[in-house]
């Protein structure tokens, strides 16, 4: 019996394969440096532990609201929104089972069969894969070498702009390359950004993965948090990969949306594990 035809146009994250292969080398009694993926070698604190243990033995094993539970998105719309100057409330959260989820809900919500979407390449392949596999056409933008590392492209950037484009793609302290954007450049993406009346998504996984500074959102700029989606995740900052917990922070309209495709997708994120994500963030 045939498949759906659309499954041509999905893509994978290949780092998942090799982590397999790398784990079978292992079992042989090799040593491994484990560079494939986007993992922490810490454990999970502790008190974030026994949050969710608590969480557990108190009963919370059944469902919960789809778009999560009122205690974790109050507490990151305070948290995520202190840390970049913006003012949230729990109606722009909605809990997601990690950060992946919010790039396929962010590409359904915004975008229809033939729109494009602007994404970093090189970048996280599922960008692509999402984009083409629900119809639309991933147009890839580049990265130059400086000095210093690498800057994005703007002039290429503006020459891909279309009637048809509908999103940029964002990732600051950018996977894989590490690259942080320049005020100019934030600003310069901001500025087609609003020009041409493009959502942005903003891939925040890294965050506040730095050794000294502090990061900026493309959020914060004027003009922007109300075309803005960002990707929150707990993963790195919290060493929380296998927990799979993350969150969208968006405009009310989308986020609505979002918590729409939750209740169809998987009902809502595993619920005992919320309560280590307040724990994490208060």
């Amino acid at each position: 019996m045939a498949l759906a035809t659309r499954l041509e146009n999905l893509g994978t994250e290949t780092a998942f394969a090799v982590s397999l292969a790398a784990a079978e080398w292992g079992q042989k009694g090799n040593r491994i440096f484990p560079f494939h993926l986007g993992d922490i070698n810490l454990p999970t604190s502790q008190n974030i532990v026994d949050a969710m243990n608590r969480a557990i033995a108190d009963g919370k094993t059944g469902y919960c609201p789809g778009a999560g539970i009122p205690q974790l998105r109050e507490a990151l719309a305070a948290n995520v929104g202190g840390d970049r100057g913006l003012s949230f409330d729990a109606s722009n959260v909605v809990v997601q089972p990690g950060g992946k989820p919010v790039i396929t809900k962010f590409i359904q919500t915004i975008m229809n069969p033939g729109d494009e979407v602007l994404y970093p390449n090189p970048g996280y392949p599922i960008y692509e894969s999402q984009i083409e596999y629900f119809g639309g056409i991933a147009k890839p933008y580049r990265y130059i070498a400086n000095g210093n590392g690498f800057s994005i492209d703007i002039d290429q950037i503006k020459s891909l702009i279309t009637p048809r484009t509908k999103a940029i793609v964002y990732n600051d302290l950018q996977n894989p390359n590490g690259a942080e954007s320049t005020d100019a450049e934030r600003e310069a993406i901001a500025e087609i950004a609003i020009a041409n009346n493009l959502y942005v998504l903003s891939d925040e996984a890294y965050f506040e993965m730095r050794y000294e500074g502090k990061s900026k959102s493309i959020a914060s700029l004027p003009g922007m948090a109300e075309r803005t989606v960002i990707l929150y995740t707990f993963s790195k900052k919290f060493a929380m990969t296998g927990w799979r917990l993350g969150a969208a922070i968006a405009p009310k309209e989308i986020a609505d949306v979002i918590a729409k495709l939750n209740t169809n997708d998987e009902s809502c994120t595993t619920h005992f594990v919320q309560y280590g994500g307040v724990e994490a963030v208060t």
